[in-house]
């Protein structure tokens, strides 16, 4: 018998968090308060500058004020580091993102110079620790999307199972941390495996939750899970596709044809976590901006 399996859709998610946003940045503006949300961009990279400008776009709608800050290619770790401790000295600064990669020559480490109550990228050790060790901080906008996705789904993650697939700084280990957490949308039993797993599929078949991050296309398979599980794809992967105009298709670490019938809820890929990235990064700032009043 085939399980009736529900498509779970970012985009109504997204809208729901931004009019939140939208109306907690107006109580803010009643109050003589602006929010700015500083972008830094190191160079003259076309995907960072693309992303740059999609979120002042979705900043602009909800009444956040972003401000660019451009560097040359040329700029030594000296300099972006100034540049961040000025934006992390001005109060009229609610939030701070650095676009990365950076140019060669500057490791990641300067964006340890960002404040960490502005931190809304979630980017800093310092956060990150504060994180881990279950006190307030800030997280990456895609695990707690995927946070969002599970609580205004319906699907109560406390007491569940969720196996986690990737390790990495910016989703697994923050995402891990955040359903550890004893508090709503928390309180999971947490297992973390990841390609180096020796048997993945006992792994995902035990758990009531999946949640796939390891940046590999369509390996999560339909026999890997077990039926009526939750199924959430944080993977964004390009594969050939000959004969279509870009000459690609966008797949998830999840073969998503796969899970219907099997899955009881799951994300499309596009469509689902990513939709909510920028809609978190926005609630961030805006929380920023309330905490520093």
């Amino acid at each position: 018998m085939k399980v009736k399996t529900r498509v779970l859709e970012g985009k109504p998610i997204a809208a729901a968090v931004r009019e939140d946003v939208k109306k907690r940045v107006a109580a803010l503006h009643e109050r003589g308060r602006g929010v700015v949300l500083a972008i830094v961009l190191v160079g003259d990279d076309a995907v960072s500058r693309v992303y740059s400008e999609s979120i002042a776009r979705a900043a602009g709608n909800v009444g956040i004020e972003t401000r660019l800050v451009e560097l040359p290619a040329e700029a030594t770790r000296e300099k972006l580091a100034g540049e961040i401790r000025r934006l992390s000295d001005d109060p009229g600064v609610a939030g701070i993102i650095v676009q990365r990669p950076l140019p060669d020559g500057i490791p990641d480490d300067v964006l340890e110079e960002i404040a960490p109550s502005k931190d809304v990228d979630g980017a800093t050790a310092r956060v990150m620790g504060l994180l881990m060790a279950g006190r307030r901080s800030f997280a990456p906008a895609t695990p707690l999307g995927v946070v969002e996705m599970l609580a205004r789904s319906g699907l109560d993650v406390n007491g569940k199972h969720v196996a986690i697939v990737g390790r990495s700084p910016v989703v697994g280990r923050p995402l891990a941390s955040l359903l550890l957490r004893k508090q709503p949308h928390g309180n999971a039993t947490v297992t973390v495996c990841h390609t180096g797993t020796p048997d993945l599929a006992a792994c995902t078949r035990a758990a009531d939750i999946v949640v796939a991050a390891m940046g590999k296309p369509e390996a999560i398979r339909g026999d890997m899970i077990r039926e009526g599980a939750v199924v959430i794809d944080v993977g964004v992967n390009r594969v050939k596709a000959p004969g279509t105009k870009k000459g690609y298709r966008l797949v998830g670490d999840v073969a998503f044809d796969e899970m219907i019938g099997k899955a009881s809820a799951v994300t499309p890929v596009p469509g689902g976590v990513g939709r909510l990235t920028t809609a978190i990064l926005l609630r961030n700032t805006v929380e920023a901006a309330e905490r520093q009043i």
